[in-house]
């Protein structure tokens, strides 16, 4: 795919950066992130919303911004992927540098500021990189921090996000474009950073944490069931909190491990589109497929990726955690079910009692059950969805390290394992 150069001339009106959003599925979501970018307190930038084949309202609700700053593209058809809305912002840009948002991620209102102060310090550089915090679920106290280093050869080890960093516009004339995810091994935006490092591209860090990051990655169903609070919450701090409250997460990301850690690992063990398509499925936009429910069924557990919701298989169970709300996929359509899920393990100074069962966000009644052979089952009602699929939430409040109880070696947060699920059709 072609991509074309910086222009040879920039008119006075033309803004310094270029801020491309790609976006799928957050039309009702995607507020605050455009108005983190519309807060910025440096005034020459323009915002390109890309829809990767975006059906829903979020041409209306980026409409309604009334911004002679933004504007908003759709493509024809949906890729799954950020490459191609990422290459046709680049290509409708007017800037003289190129930066990405995320459609989920904020900026705090000095990110461009400290991006621009940063360029006109090393004029040679080609990319600028800002801290960042990623957040994992709420609940889960999981704080990554990247995009902190004094040394240009860190991209060739680190992972920056690409809401983190800003290029010069004829970067990807240079090295080429996004890639298609399906085929290459490593994600897009490894991809793409790695690749430029080896080029020999310079990349030099505002030392400054100023974006906050809301891995999907890290939700399991994130866009099937897409959410705006923690972003809302967040925005909320920013103005004479944002310091304190970025200072909090660095702070507790540091303590936990977490700081500096987001490293590339060896992407030449997958197949092409393999970790593209794992990804997908953590988020939702893979799924089993949808059916009727007209009889018993069993699910057994599998160890398909969910995020920070559940760790892997291990025999025939899994451990949630660290994500203290843990959700369920319930690939079945019908009206109301009689669901058992098998409990093998809780957190050692908890009991089945102190967990909620939510279906679609609503607290259902439940019943422990202990049968032979020591199996314990949490027994409730669920009305199912006729047309889609319906997700189940767990509420395990007490959690554990099994360090912290044992002489294990184990620092994973655990809350509760379940194993097979039961659904029997109520008619």
């Amino acid at each position: 795919m072609a991509i074309r150069g910086c222009p040879t001339s920039f008119m006075r009106d033309d803004p310094f950066f270029s801020v491309v959003m790609a976006t799928y599925g957050r039309g009702d979501y995607i507020a605050p992130s455009v108005e983190s970018v519309l807060r910025q307190t440096f005034p020459s930038f323009e915002l390109i919303v890309v829809g990767d084949g975006c059906d829903d309202n979020t041409e209306q609700v980026v409409g309604s911004f009334n911004s002679d700053r933004i504007s908003w593209r759709n493509l024809a058809h949906n890729s799954g992927s950020q490459s191609f809305p990422n290459n046709e912002g680049i290509r409708n840009a007017r800037g003289q540098w190129i930066c990405y948002l995320g459609h989920d991620d904020l900026w705090s209102p000095d990110h461009l500021a400290q991006l621009h102060a940063l360029i006109q310090r090393h004029p040679s550089t080609d990319f600028v990189v800002s801290g960042s915090v990623c957040y994992g679920p709420p609940g889960s106290e999981v704080y990554y921090v990247t995009g902190l280093f004094d040394d240009s050869r860190a991209a060739f080890e680190h992972f920056f996000p690409p809401s983190t960093f800003a290029h010069r516009c004829d970067v990807p004339a240079r090295i080429g474009a996004w890639r298609n995810p399906r085929e290459i091994s490593a994600p897009v935006d490894c991809e793409f950073l790695l690749r430029a490092a080896h080029a020999g591209l310079r990349f030099v860090s505002t030392g400054q944490v100023t974006v906050h990051k809301f891995a999907a990655g890290h939700r399991y169903l994130s866009y099937l069931r897409p959410t705006v609070e923690e972003q809302r919450a967040v925005l909320q701090t920013f103005g004479n909190e944002t310091a304190n409250h970025t200072a909090r997460l660095v702070e507790c990301s540091r303590k936990s491990g977490n700081y500096m850690v987001m490293r590339y690992g060896d992407f030449s063990k997958f197949d092409k589109g393999e970790l593209f398509g794992a990804m997908r499925s953590t988020k939702g936009l893979n799924r089993p497929l949808l059916q009727a429910l007209t009889g018993r069924v069993l699910i057994e557990q599998t160890d398909d990726p969910r995020g920070l919701d559940w760790h892997g298989l291990e025999q025939k169970f899994r451990w949630s955690g660290p994500n203290p709300r843990p959700k369920i996929l319930i690939p079945f359509t019908g009206r109301k079910a009689d669901v058992a899920l098998e409990l093998f393990a809780i957190a050692p100074q908890g009991t089945p009692d102190d967990i909620s069962v939510l279906v679609e966000g609503r607290k259902v009644d439940h019943t422990v059950m202990r049968l032979w052979l020591r199996k314990r089952w949490w027994r409730f009602i669920a009305s199912l969805s006729q047309q889609d699929y319906t997700v189940v939430t767990l509420h395990t409040p007490i959690m554990f390290r099994p360090s912290e109880i044992t002489t294990s070696p184990d620092q994973r947060r655990l809350g509760v394992a379940v194993g097979n699920i039961i659904l029997k059709p109520l008619h």
